[in-house]
């Protein structure tokens, strides 16, 4: 068994007994999440990744539910949690904390809100 390996890594009946190795180098794409190259060695880390701006929490009352949809829910004052709803995307749900969130505090500076105020005029 040995011998056959040789024979066949000295490059056969190669007298010379030079071994050449030609190595496709393929340019492979490398994981942004993990750095292994992909698909070989990366079992689909975007799956997972909770660095994605979608999955990021960057509203004010506004969070991912399990299903995929952004709830958004406000503490109104006298500490009552009051639940806004669900929504398609994250700016509806912070739109509607927004809204709420002026509704009970007024348009003045107690009203932290996601996006500027001038932005809700019929409220």
């Amino acid at each position: 068994m040995v011998s056959a390996l040789s024979h066949v890594i000295r490059g056969g009946n190669d007298p010379s007994g030079v071994v050449v190795f030609v190595a496709s180098l393929q340019e492979q794409e490398t994981c942004d999440v993990c750095g292994l190259t992909v698909p070989d060695e990366c079992l689909g880390c975007e799956l997972f990744d909770t660095r994605q701006e979608t999955r990021m929490k960057k509203y004010r009352g506004v969070s991912l539910k399990a299903s995929g949809n952004w709830g958004a829910e406000i503490m109104i004052p006298g500490k009552v949690r009051k639940w806004l709803g669900t929504f398609k995307t994250a700016e509806e749900a912070a739109r509607a904390y927004d809204r709420a969130n002026i509704y009970y505090r007024g348009k003045n500076k107690n009203a932290k809100t996601n996006f500027p105020v001038e932005d809700y005029p019929d409220i």
